[in-house]
């Protein structure tokens, strides 16, 4: 957040680890330290204001950015008007004089339609501190975060960050919230694997992928030497307490390379 409009003009790419506590009990379950998290990649595109589609506000090149996207996370201002930079004390402005989400939302709506835009979206409102638990009356589901918040958090170890939430009364992070539902926009499913009984990975597919796509994320040459996949559901695993003992209590499953990737598969490819 800038004290002024129109900061971010190129856009600003970060690829964020998705929370998982699956991957943590399979790995404490094998004595794996070393644990490798799904990530997705999210992109900051400028906002866009009315008239944007007829290239208002630089609004030709923010559409131009969007249409390369594979989902929307649109977050909307609705903190308090007098809410003031933390930097300069000055008050942040809103490019239409006042705050109004529902509003907000129909211009940018507005505007992709008639850009001929079509995406998956998740509407985040912005709040301030004192609104995370106040409910919004608004037509359409959303997810509430504090950026203020979420900024200070990302500066703190993770013991300080619980103990702030826990001063301020919330369970955890919204942030994981966002992370989570944009996940699930984007129609995306979790397969791990273990590698040598070292390392425990977990990988994001599109549901329906198969067992041999799967196969070729992992490594090329998994899916040209594929032989078969052995898979077991990751609460199996768990409760079986290892991959030995798993087979000996019969609960691993023979796949085909046509045989769709489940949701939380354990999965060891056969070359």
């Amino acid at each position: 957040m800038a004290e002024y409009p129109y900061t971010t003009i190129e856009p600003n790419i970060g690829v964020v680890e998705v929370p998982d506590k699956r991957l943590l009990l399979i790995a404490d379950c094998l004595s794996i330290t070393k644990i490798v998290p799904a990530a997705i990649q999210f992109i900051d595109i400028a906002g866009l204001i009315k008239g944007a589609s007829q290239g208002e506000g630089l609004g030709n090149q923010f559409l131009g950015h969007i249409r390369e996207v594979d989902a929307i996370l649109h977050v909307v201002r609705a903190f308090d008007p007098s809410t003031r930079f933390a930097r300069s004390g000055q008050a942040i402005p809103h490019v239409m004089g006042d705050v109004n989400p529902v509003r907000d939302i129909e211009v940018v709506n507005l505007e992709l339609e008639l850009a001929g835009i079509k995406k998956p979206t998740v509407y985040v409102l912005n709040v301030s501190e004192n609104d995370l638990k106040k409910d919004f009356d608004l037509p359409f589901p959303y997810i509430k975060i504090c950026a203020k918040l979420e900024a200070e958090l990302s500066e703190l170890p993770e013991v300080e960050q619980k103990a702030y939430l826990k001063e301020l009364g919330i369970a955890e992070s919204s942030l994981n919230q966002v992370i989570l539902a944009s996940y699930k926009l984007l129609n995306l499913i979790t397969f791990f694997t273990v590698a040598g009984g070292v390392q425990v990975q977990a990988w994001p597919v599109k549901t329906g992928t198969k067992m041999i796509e799967a196969a070729q994320i992992v490594h090329t040459d998994f899916a040209q030497n594929f032989i078969k996949a052995e898979i077991i559901p990751w609460d199996k695993l768990v409760e079986a307490g290892s991959w030995q003992g798993a087979k000996e209590k019969g609960l691993l499953k023979i796949a085909g390379r046509d045989e769709e990737v489940a949701d939380g598969d354990v999965i060891e490819f056969k070359i």
